[in-house]
């Protein structure tokens, strides 16, 4: 017998709001929000949006897109068809797992960055968010084994580890990548004229060692940009002599850090808010266009951070974070701001 197709969003409402409900019980910025089946209109008088697999793209429509947001961790949500497998007395476990594993703070940012498009102040502006949970898909890997993972960071896979085997394979082919595929569409056309932001969030200690850590024991710092980027092969050395210009100019990174750190101290009061590069984490591969050593000239800078997540604990450091807007590139704030835009057509 065939498997079922997979939920794209969500159709049995009774067991979302079932699972949804234990997700709530959490004291969590992220837990709980339903994006994919969101009341949101698919268009609007200056925004289009798109559901793309397991993700969402938000766009404004007055003009070309100058500036992506990727949130590939944003994700608390789980499909229609794992959950009618899930005993519901074990439902609240899976919800605490989902919780542990999250890159808590960036539904939020999510949730901000898209209010302001559908409120008509994002002109020039795409977020692209992917919402199921890291459990299952990691949308900011290359690598199979790593999108479909076996295990999660935190816990273990019992409550879910029969669906995956039977379904990760339809899960990556049917709702991570056609999410990807439009994700880098975007940045394509978007060229070196705009800026793609990443937005990340990270554990106060590493709550499991990982390849790509390089300080898997210590306190991790207020903040971190990153700045080199790998190479096709995880493990192979760059050319003699080749030198990367990395994922946005690295003058432009230093003097993000030290708006972000002046932010910190200023705006939420702390004390140790220096920030690093390229530290404690290195870049694993990435799937974005851009983002990989050979990729092409013509495409756009990325400007990728993690921030600590006892840092933005709240809504409302979230919403300011996302409103001051520390982390961007203030050439290309200012060029967003002061352009008048004409529509032109669709852009996703």
């Amino acid at each position: 017998m065939e498997s079922p197709t997979l939920t794209v969003g969500h159709n049995d409402q009774a067991i979302q709001l079932d699972f949804l409900d234990h997700q709530r019980r959490h004291a969590c910025t992220d837990c709980g929000h339903a994006f994919l089946n969101a009341e949101t209109p698919a268009e609007g008088f200056d925004y289009h949006r798109q559901v793309i697999g397991g993700g969402t793209i938000i766009a404004n429509t007055l003009g070309p897109i100058r500036e992506v947001h990727i949130l590939p961790h944003c994700g608390t949500e789980l499909p229609d068809e794992l959950l009618r497998e899930i005993d519901p007395a074990d439902r609240p476990a899976l919800a605490q797992l989902v919780h542990d594993n999250a890159d808590i703070g960036t539904g939020a940012i999510y949730r901000h960055l898209a209010e302001s498009i559908l409120a008509g102040r994002g002109e020039g502006v795409a977020v692209a968010g992917f919402h199921l949970s890291r459990l299952l898909l990691d949308a900011n890997r290359i690598e199979v084994v790593y999108q479909v993972p076996a295990s999660p960071y935190v816990g273990t896979s019992e409550l879910y580890a029969d669906f995956m085997q039977r379904r990760g394979t339809e899960l990556r082919e049917d709702l991570l990548l056609p999410w990807l595929d439009a994700v880098n569409r975007l940045l394509r056309q978007m060229g070196e004229s705009g800026v793609a932001y990443h937005h990340h969030t990270l554990d106060v200690y590493s709550m499991t060692p990982r390849p790509w850590d390089q300080a898997s024991h210590e306190k991790r710092p207020a903040f971190q940009l990153v700045w080199e980027r790998p190479t096709l092969d995880a493990t192979s050395e760059p050319a003699p002599g080749v030198v990367d210009p990395g994922l946005a100019p690295i003058e432009d990174l230093r003097g993000v850090r030290d708006r972000i750190t002046e932010y910190l101290e200023a705006k939420v009061g702390l004390e140790d808010a220096a920030g690093e590069i390229d530290f404690p984490l290195l870049l694993p591969v990435v799937p974005f266009a851009g983002a990989l050593r050979g990729d092409l000239a013509d495409l756009p800078p990325h400007i990728m951070y993690d921030v600590r997540k006892d840092i933005l604990a709240t809504d409302d450091l979230i919403r300011s974070w996302v409103g001051d807007g520390p982390w961007r590139l203030p050439a290309v704030a200012r060029s967003i701001e002061n352009d008048v835009f004409a529509f032109d057509g669709a852009v996703i």
